[in-house]
């Protein structure tokens, strides 16, 4: 998949037109820097070593070259440039016809050791003067401040800079090793600061970049995820950071059903499309299964359906449709049905965002099972942002017109202690719960709405069995008491006036 389809789980931000926005090509990054870098302008990349300055400098510059401008890389490393591009040359943007003919890698070491920073300065200026240049990295400006022998001088050599960058329209990146809360006069001159840091939880370890100050541009605040692969650099602008368009009023008439009559009579006749419903229940008791009904409903009417999970490969999940009677194979081969899996790995909720909305996207889909909720929570490196991220997550589903079933697990056993997550059920219209009930030393399944907002619906607690021939559901559950809590107990029998019991 092309990383620029998938790079943001927003819509597109709509930037004014301006001839001196400067995009970068990595994605993500445009919609976190509100459209880009302004022409000319001067900007600040720290990061710690290891973080990915070099990385992001360079993917910017190719892509500058491939928009037809000349771009000027200048070190302060005693490292060759030979090595350099070495290192490079395994990703996808690098393009060595470009190194010789658009881009230009110029080492300013010397200079700076001989003459200090203004015979740096002169450098660049000699340099972009026969070149002209729209686009130029310095890299390595951690000697820079070394050399200089007060901060007055570096800062005079920073005004000078941006003064000339700004007069040639040489937009310029400088990249330095990451200050912390160290303040450096630098960052009061810089049109823009940008931090690449990592953050830690537990044996994870997850890269996050920032955008601290950036003048002329409505960027995205705070941090965001992102990774580096065989294309460079891939950001994740948080989706609960980026604005959204109003879900509008819902059409209470136009339901979708589950091809399951006595389960959409239930429901009143279906849930309402474009609606977000969460399936709550134990591991087993056919949350799953119930989905998949959805699903095969959609398909039958020729709808495009996505299922998006995290537990089980779609063999097993075909064959585990196919054992009560649900044949989704044809509907994934003529592609009215879209598979996504990913194994329990290391998976990050950003990246997991991106991967629904475009399938989604691509496939046009109006229905969608999220089958394990639980799984995005378990990726999320900082969890306190979960609530927040549901809830921008369940809005751009219905800002898509997809109808959405969320399936979120809960305790096998009845269990009294608070849950530690926020429960999908909070940010979802409505609420179906399954349950299992224990009778006479066997089990069995029970399955109530809990909750539509949107509609009537049946509140009794009724009987679900699963077989080879389906899902069925009883006239009624009667008997028990306390199910919705977890512990469940037959209610005792109402004592007549002559019964002897009635007197005691």
């Amino acid at each position: 998949m092309n990383q620029d389809d998938k790079h943001s789980t927003a819509q597109p931000r709509q930037h004014a037109a301006n001839d001196g926005n400067v995009t970068t090509g990595v994605a993500g990054l445009d919609d976190i820097l509100g459209g880009g870098f302004v022409e000319g302008g001067l900007y600040l990349i720290e990061g710690m070593a290891g973080a990915g300055k070099t990385i992001l400098s360079s993917q910017i510059g190719f892509h500058r070259v491939a928009q037809g401008d000349m771009v000027l890389y200048i070190t302060l490393i005693a490292e060759s440039h030979t090595k350099l591009l070495s290192h490079l040359r395994g990703l996808s943007f690098y393009n060595a016809d470009a190194i010789s003919d658009r881009m230009l890698f110029v080492s300013g070491y010397h200079e700076l050791m001989r003459d200090g920073l203004s015979g740096f300065l002169a450098l660049i200026a000699a340099t972009i003067k026969t070149s002209r240049p729209r686009f130029m990295v310095i890299d390595g400006f951690r000697s820079a401040r070394e050399f200089s022998s007060t901060e007055l001088e570096l800062s005079q050599f920073i005004h000078e800079l941006s003064a000339f960058v700004s007069a040639a329209r040489c937009t310029t990146l400088i990249l330095a090793p990451l200050s912390g809360n160290e303040p450096h006069p630098e960052h009061t001159l810089v049109d823009g600061l940008i931090e690449l840091n990592r953050y830690n939880t537990g044996m994870r370890r997850a890269r996050e970049i920032e955008v601290h100050k950036l003048r002329a541009r409505d960027h995205l605040l705070g941090k965001h995820f992102f990774k580096i692969t065989e294309n460079g650099l891939v950001t994740f602008p948080r989706i609960e950071a980026s604005p959204a368009n109003d879900d509008g009023a819902p059409d209470f008439k136009n339901k979708l059903s589950f091809g399951f009559p006595d389960f959409d009579q239930m429901l009143g006749g279906g849930i309402v499309r474009g609606s977000t419903t969460t399936l709550v229940g134990p591991s087993g008791i056919g949350k799953t299964l119930l989905s998949l009904k959805f699903l095969q409903a959609g398909v039958e009417r020729g709808e495009r359906c996505v299922y998006f999970g995290l537990y089980e490969s779609p063999e097993r999940l075909l064959a585990k449709a196919l054992s009560v009677g649900i044949d989704l194979a044809p509907a994934v081969q003529d592609g009215r049905l879209a598979i996504r899996w990913h194994p329990a790995v290391e998976l990050a909720i950003d990246e997991l965002a991106v991967e629904l909305m475009t399938a989604v996207r691509n496939t046009n889909a109006s229905r969608l099972v999220v089958d394990g909720i639980d799984g995005f929570f378990q990726s999320a490196n900082r969890t306190e942002r979960f609530g927040l991220f549901l809830n921008a997550l369940t809005h751009r589903l219905r800002d898509a017109g997809v109808t959405t079933l969320l399936t979120e697990e809960m305790p096998l056993y009845g269990d009294s202690v608070q849950p530690t997550t926020l429960r999908a059920s909070a940010m979802t219209e409505n609420i179906v719960l399954m349950r299992y009930v224990e009778a006479n030393s066997s089990l069995y399944r029970m399955v109530s709405i809990v909750k539509q907002r949107e509609g009537p619906h049946d509140s009794a607690i009724r009987r679900l069995t699963i077989d080879s021939r389906g899902l069925h559901i009883s006239e009624g559950f009667i008997g028990s008491t306390g199910i919705l809590s977890g512990h469940p107990s037959i209610a005792a029998p109402a004592l007549s006036v002559s019964d002897p019991g009635a007197r005691a």
